[in-house]
């Protein structure tokens, strides 16, 4: 993609994406005041819960680097990314992956069943792919958002793989802390996108502390009911 469209297409997007070029400032503000309390299994606590020798894929991985040698897969050509493609269309040979981490990604592609297909077809003999999806969150553009999952959603998108794990990654608090933020940015704009984009970007300064409430609640039994985002660790049979 040329570096006009790509700025273009940057531009279209909230606020967020413009922030998403300075890596260390975007992650550590969305980290600390976000509204997520993400308390359930990481990408990063993957890799080192299930380590591999083999190649590890980040797929639709933005600017993050999560470690060494991990391979970052994205349509846009962000600082850090090593293979600019399509998620449903990595080019690399079939079973030529040990690992892949999909972070709340699939919800952003229109066709997540060929999403999982690429995943498989990738995926070496007893390779591992760590799930991030939203349940209970508002939609957000990067640059689309088609697709929500609930737990059994998870277990049927995955059907042809063996589920090792799966449990909530963000709890109820940061579901309702999430959409506080929406709901107020809504309210208070009066109708305009460009307003709103503001006021969700400065609330959640004054409502981030509701999500910590997640350090206790996510484990609870049936916290993954009315969770915010779920994660699952499949295996390739």
């Amino acid at each position: 993609m040329a570096k006009i469209e790509y700025e273009k297409n940057i531009d279209n997007f909230d606020i967020r994406n413009f922030f998403k070029r300075w890596q260390f400032f975007y992650f550590f503000i969305a980290n600390v005041f976000g509204p997520m309390m993400f308390c359930g299994l990481s990408a990063v606590a993957f890799l080192k819960r299930y380590p591999s020798e083999g190649k590890v894929l980040n797929l639709g991985s933005g600017p993050r680097i999560l470690s060494k040698g991990v391979v970052n897969v994205d349509f846009y050509p962000y600082t850090g990314v090593e293979i600019v493609a399509d998620i449903n269309s990595v080019p690399l040979p079939d079973a030529s992956v040990a690992r892949i981490i999909s972070d709340n990604v699939l919800e952003h592609t229109s066709l997540p069943s060929k999403a999982v297909l690429e995943m498989r077809r990738l995926l070496c003999k007893d390779g591992l792919a760590y799930i991030s999806t939203p349940f209970l969150y508002p939609f957000h553009t990067s640059p689309s958002d088609y697709q929500r999952w609930t737990d059994e959603g998870l277990r049927e998108l995955f059907k042809d793989f063996e589920m090792v794990e799966i449990g909530v990654r963000a709890g109820p608090f940061s579901a309702l802390t999430v959409y506080l933020n929406h709901l107020f940015s809504i309210i208070f704009s009066f109708g305009s996108h460009k307003i709103a984009s503001i006021l969700l970007n400065l609330i959640m300064f004054v409502t981030f502390p509701i999500k910590f409430l997640d350090l206790v609640f996510n484990h609870c039994p049936r916290s993954v009911e009315i969770a915010a985002v779920l994660y699952c660790v499949v295996r390739k049979k």
